[in-house]
């Protein structure tokens, strides 16, 4: 019998670490939940067998996020976390990473992209760090330039695949949609394919593992029709410290690059998290960002 993945909730927000348990236990997590950072590590002494992840809330009265996460270090340092806040800094965003932190998420987050997360952190068995031999201030210098291509005259059911992590894939939390001459029109997400099913059968219940499981639910349709406006646009030109304050405030953790027309490539949010903190402007963004 396959084991189910262990998870620990460390967050002082009672209401919010419920209804997270409750909907993790419901996708076949086994949850327990402490509500302070103190109490998250009396936990971890006290449960049998190590956890696999952690979801650990940067900000808490006492021991705050990142605190808890050097104690978790020191007792599990196999054991992957993911970092989640509603008060999103650049300097405890790049911290959180340096400490040893897998991922840094922003409240709220889809549960979906949070599942896909945590499953993605289960099947890591170490994190492999380079040191930071020069400083990155500039999009060209992190630019992803190999992306998922997906056109605007695509079949959906080509998303769903593309959206789909396979065991040992890193999750592709949105796709950017462009023409023919590779000009940027805009973008989809898991929930933008459920959504277009849940509008043309609205009684029925759906969840990705549902779609992913009967894709014939899509129909016919094609990428045009269900994408939305990208969030947000960066420029390789771009300095990394402001691009971090408009991904954070718009809540994007994946951005298009785009030069003249055309979409050159992606960005990620922990790297420039990772790289925007150590930057000359990190004293002026280092605070919350609500």
């Amino acid at each position: 019998m396959e084991t189910r993945p262990h998870l620990l909730i460390i967050d002082d927000e009672e209401q919010f670490t419920s209804n997270l348990k409750k909907l993790l236990v419901a996708r076949g997590f086994q949850v327990a939940t402490a509500l302070s950072g103190a109490a998250g590590l009396t936990t971890m002494e006290e449960t049998n067998g190590p956890f696999d992840v952690i979801l650990l809330d940067v900000k808490m009265p006492g021991m705050d996020g990142v605190e808890t996460l050097r104690e978790i270090k020191k007792r599990e340092d196999h054991c992957q976390v993911i970092m989640l806040t509603g008060h999103a800094s650049i300097a405890s965003g790049a911290q959180a990473i340096r400490e040893g932190a897998y991922d840094y998420l922003m409240k709220p987050c889809d549960i979906e992209d949070l599942m896909e997360k945590v499953l993605e952190a289960c099947e890591l068995e170490t994190i492999r760090r380079q040191p930071l031999l020069w400083p990155r201030r500039f999009v060209a210098e992190i630019v992803f330039y190999a992306f998922k291509k997906l056109f605007t005259d695509d079949v959906t059911a080509s998303a769903l695949r593309l959206l789909t992590r396979q065991p040992g894939e890193t999750a592709t939390e949105r796709l950017f949609v462009i023409d023919h001459d590779n000009r940027l029109c805009g973008e989809v997400t898991r929930r933008d394919l459920i959504r277009s099913v849940r509008e043309t059968d609205p009684s029925r219940p759906l969840t990705w593992s549902d779609l992913v499981n009967h894709p014939e639910r899509l129909g016919q349709g094609i990428v045009a029709e269900v994408m939305c406006a990208a969030k947000t646009t960066v420029r390789p030109a771009d300095r990394l410290e402001d691009v971090a304050v408009k991904m954070i405030a718009r809540h994007c953790r994946c951005a298009p690059v785009v030069k003249g027309d055309e979409m050159v490539g992606i960005i990620r949010i922990q790297d420039v998290l990772l790289h925007a903190g150590g930057s000359p402007g990190r004293q002026r963004l280092g605070g919350p960002l609500r």
